[in-house]
């Protein structure tokens, strides 16, 4: 909301610079940034992380922009990182997904499972 409130003063600066001028200005919520609520959560991903590791697969943080399920989610009340499906070259004519990758993605899956299973009867916590 910040940037929102950033470009409305410059609209409202080029519109008294201007006398005369019109412009209109509103902003429409699409995705937000889901690292808003995982940083309220902090057990959500070091749990993905955990069960990646399990999985036997280098774990690797990157940044997720825009359209995601989790988003939505997230901001819905269900913290929901990305986490990998095995798919490659993603909305391109040469996006692909391996059945080997397929299934180190379902193990994972396993694996999370279980650590929210082992961490309910443990009480653990990040």
């Amino acid at each position: 909301m910040a940037y929102a409130n950033y470009l409305q003063q410059r609209v409202d600066e080029a519109l008294a610079r201007f006398p005369g001028s019109k412009a209109d200005f509103s902003v429409k919520e699409q995705y937000r940034n889901m690292k808003e609520v995982l940083d309220l959560h902090p057990q959500v991903s070091a749990y993905a992380v955990e069960a990646i590791g399990r999985a036997g697969i280098p774990v690797k943080r990157l940044s997720a922009r825009g359209g995601t399920d989790g988003s939505r989610l997230s901001f819905m009340g269900l913290p929901c990182p990305n986490l990998f499906t095995g798919e490659m070259a993603f909305h391109g004519k040469q996006e692909y997904v391996s059945i080997q990758d397929m299934q180190k993605s379902v193990e994972t899956i396993v694996h999370l499972a279980g650590i929210w299973a082992e961490k309910a009867v443990t009480g653990d916590k990040v």
